[in-house]
């Protein structure tokens, strides 16, 4: 890839629309078009995606048993009010739920492997 089409990647990865990261580039739209029907630029796009998706995902994970843990606080003080005791314990009940159908279906697609 040349310099161009390197500056052209990033700014897809950080601009919140393709005409954003376009102008971010120094392109024109036409010639971010152009790299985006480049097989080998959509691969290096996928790549660089994914790779973003998989560095959030992390972030996400390492705050859940912060955010699981505050939930609990809230839902074990008997000085917060009565409201946000139930609206914390929906919370960890709804994530509860979420996480063991999510852990369920892996399990059962190593199964499936």
């Amino acid at each position: 890839m040349n310099p161009k089409q390197i500056k052209a990647l990033q700014a897809l990865l950080t601009q919140p629309t393709k005409a954003a990261a376009a102008k971010e580039a120094g392109i024109d739209e036409s010639t971010l078009r152009r790299y985006l029907s480049d097989p080998e630029f959509q691969k290096e796009y996928k790549a660089a995606f994914s790779q973003l998706v998989t560095d959030a995902t992390r972030q996400a994970q390492k705050s859940l048993s912060p955010a699981l843990s505050a939930l609990r606080e809230i839902v074990e003080d008997e000085k917060e009010s009565a409201g946000s005791r139930i609206a914390a314990a929906r919370s960890l009940l709804e994530y509860g739920l979420r996480l063991t159908e999510f852990n369920d279906i892996l399990r059962d697609l190593e199964g499936v492997e």
